[in-house]
């Protein structure tokens, strides 16, 4: 999780096994709802990992207190063979769909005609409205309130089971709200639902793939579809998805008198519903709702491509029925496509900061979506082959919201050749290497230009060594006219040299000197993380940095000390043992140091920091800095960092749209500080 506050707050007092054991598995809900739905963490990941690792002690410790929904039940499993065929109780059928609101009306009215309903009955009808939302359907059987299997829609008749995958989605109750207490549950109900990637999650997801040098996923749907059908559970861990319900297969004990108070039934048993998104009215309100969630489509925390629209008295569905294929009751109002079409020209290759070659698509200028769009990502040549597409045929391009553009099919062939990557670098002439198991082929030369600008571009930026002044014209000039052939070679620059390159005024060369000396004293996890180790993104370089705090620490461990920790599997620890063989990288290393690097340890402030010991806590959405970075320059400056408002905050920063701690620390008489002032504190402390 995105760090956004401190250190938890579940009272560990002097209480028993099992009341602690609660109180946990409270808390950790608590935090997996904010991070997985609301995208607001409050957490570190760390601290997190912290209170889900004391729990699993406590069970391990007690296990007849353990309770069966436990946090912990949702990551373990060992991977299954295959997938079974199991058949739907009764079938998930399709839905009729439009894109014409005159379409709609006509619906409504084909359905009072054939409830032979007049006047003022005709007028009456009532529809339920939510988001048609772009992901895979799915149905939960639940048997005396407890989740006993998990199947997709399939052919709507039979569908594999993914029970060991959607058992780890968090947020999903493995038994109904309620149970325990003796409420009424059904003896048995069928949910039926869609599992999504919020935009949030998969944002989060291919930052880290991109930190890690992995191939980026393409787009939400892709990648919950393609998560549901691993067949290793603990790959959700990785891939966070959600399920949101919207309606009902077979029930025994359980007859809402319509689809609104079903949905209101499902959210009291503890499932996601969607509610904010959803609304019950008149066919004219629904309409205006369907057109209010158009026009913020893109705002949306999740992906949808119209509204689906319901007759909501259950009655009326029974009497109305089904067609072959879809319920006679239900409609989906489809949103326009963000898509256009365009000639595909030419397929470059781009070189990566970790040798990856990933085809681009050179496309003739095409409107999509309010951007006009040039070059369209490929991915990798199995993207390539799985579309079918070659130079010379016309393309498909979808973009939505701020997902980045990519092909979805060929609407008609060309003359070109099939696509067949290179055998060599396209920028140094070196043999590329092919990993088993990997679709990317890689550049393996750390010298090759191209790598070594993207590993400047990426050693500098904010969330690493934060170098101001050194862009990307500039590190063209570096590295064509020679001066920094590895990153050590930024800790040798003169003023004199930088002077004297196109553009490069006495004052500018001297601003780029002052960035590069500052980054010396950055903190151990940003220097490690800006090196630009396979699989060791901005998390893991700070898991790394928690156990061996400095250079010549995490120089002395090897492959059995790196999986000693928990958080770190085979994949880093691989790469972070390959990185320390390496000569030519430990070379690099050393002439950093001897050119006086020194990353601060994890915790370490400052002499004489300006924030001397105050505690402070952020609200709001920060406009110059990230929350990550806010915190840092807290710590770097000899400040602390609290996780919500007390008598013990010093000072809040408040950005823009602050929430309700902003009211509870003008009631409590603590100082409110804007970010503006904030930054004007702490500049040149960090």
């Amino acid at each position: 999780m995105t760090p956004k506050g401190s250190k938890a707050e579940t009272p560990r007092g002097s209480a028993g096994p099992a009341a602690r054991m609660d109180a946990l598995v409270a808390e950790i809900r608590r935090h997996d709802r904010l991070y997985y739905e609301l995208d607001q963490p409050v957490l570190a990941d760390a601290e997190y990992d912290a209170l889900f690792a004391e729990l699993a002690a406590l069970e391990a410790a007690h296990p007849e207190l353990a309770r069966s929904d436990s946090p912990t039940r949702r990551v373990a499993g060992a991977p299954v063979s295959h997938l079974t065929s199991v058949e739907h109780r009764t079938p998930m059928l399709s839905l009729a769909n439009t894109y014409n609101p005159e379409e709609v009306l006509d619906w409504r009215d084909s359905i009072a005609d054939y409830l032979k309903l007049e006047g003022e009955d005709r007028e009456a009808l009532s529809f339920a409205v939510e988001p048609k939302l772009d992901g895979v359907a799915i149905e939960l059987v639940y048997e005396g309130g407890r989740l006993v299997r998990a199947i997709t829609r399939g052919d709507g008749r039979t569908g594999d089971d993914v029970t060991h995958i959607v058992r780890t989605i968090r947020g999903l109750p493995l038994e109904l709200a309620g149970k325990d207490a003796g409420a009424d549950v059904p003896e048995l109900l069928e949910v039926r639902g869609e599992v999504i990637m919020t935009r949030a999650a998969f944002q989060r997801l291919n930052a880290r793939r991109r930190e890690a040098g992995d191939d980026l996923f393409i787009n939400p749907r892709n990648t919950a579809s393609g998560t549901l059908k691993s067949l290793d559970p603990a790959v959700t861990r990785e891939r966070p998805l959600t399920l949101i319900a919207y309606g009902l297969g077979v029930t025994t004990g359980f007859a809402p008198a319509g689809h609104w108070d079903a949905m209101e039934a499902l959210a009291a048993f503890g499932l996601d519903t969607g509610a904010g998104h959803r609304l019950r009215g008149t066919l004219e309100q629904v309409l205006a709702h369907h057109e209010a969630l158009l026009a913020r489509r893109n705002a949306l925390p999740f992906e949808v491509d119209g509204s689906v629209i319901k007759v909501d008295d259950a009655v009326l569905q029974r009497r109305l029925g089904v067609r072959s294929r879809s319920p006679r009751w239900a409609i989906a109002f489809k949103f326009p496509a963000q898509t256009g079409t365009s000639i595909l020209r030419e397929i470059q290759i781009q070189v990566g900061r970790t040798g990856a070659l990933t085809p681009r698509a050179v496309v003739d200028p095409v409107h999509v979506a309010g951007v006009t769009i040039t070059h369209v990502s490929l991915h990798n040549r199995d993207e390539i082959e799985r579309l079918g597409v070659k130079v010379g045929d016309r393309v498909i391009i979808e973009r939505a919201g701020d997902v980045i553009p990519h092909i979805v099919g060929v609407t008609e062939k060309g003359k070109g050749r099939r696509f067949v990557m290179p055998d060599r670098c396209p920028v140094c002439d070196t043999p590329v290497e092919e990993v088993e198991g990997e679709v990317v082929v890689r550049c393996p030369n750390a010298r090759c230009p191209a790598v070594l600008r993207r590993r400047i571009e990426h050693y500098v930026a904010r969330g690493a060594l934060d170098i101001e002044g050194v862009g990307e014209k500039l590190i063209d000039q570096l590295v064509e006219s020679g001066l920094v052939t590895s990153l050590a070679d930024l800790y040798s620059l003169t003023e004199e040299q930088l002077a004297g390159l196109e553009r490069m005024a006495t004052t500018s060369a001297r601003n780029v000197l002052q960035g590069v000396e500052a980054s010396k004293t950055r903190p151990f996890a940003r220097w490690l993380y800006g090196l630009g180790i396979r699989h060791v993104g901005e998390h893991m370089a700070e898991v790394v940095a928690e156990h061996w705090g400095g250079v010549e620490a995490l120089r002395g461990v090897d492959r059995d000390d790196l999986l000693g920790v928990a958080a770190i599997g085979p994949a880093v620890a691989d790469s972070l043992v390959a990185w320390l063989a390496d000569e030519h990288e430990q070379a690099t290393v050393d002439r950093m140091l001897a050119a006086g690097l020194s990353p601060r340890p994890p915790g370490a402030a400052v002499a004489g920091g300006v924030l001397g010991g105050r505690t402070f806590l952020f609200t709001g959405t920060l406009e110059h800095m990230t929350r990550r970075e806010a915190q840092e320059k807290v710590k770097a400056a000899g400040g602390k960092l609290l996780s919500s408002v007390s008598k013990n905050l010093d000072v809040l920063v408040v950005g823009a749209k602050p929430g309700g701690k902003l009211k509870k620390a003008q009631e409590l008489g603590i100082e409110v500080m804007p970010e503006q002032d904030f930054l004007a504190l702490v500049d040149g402390e960090d």
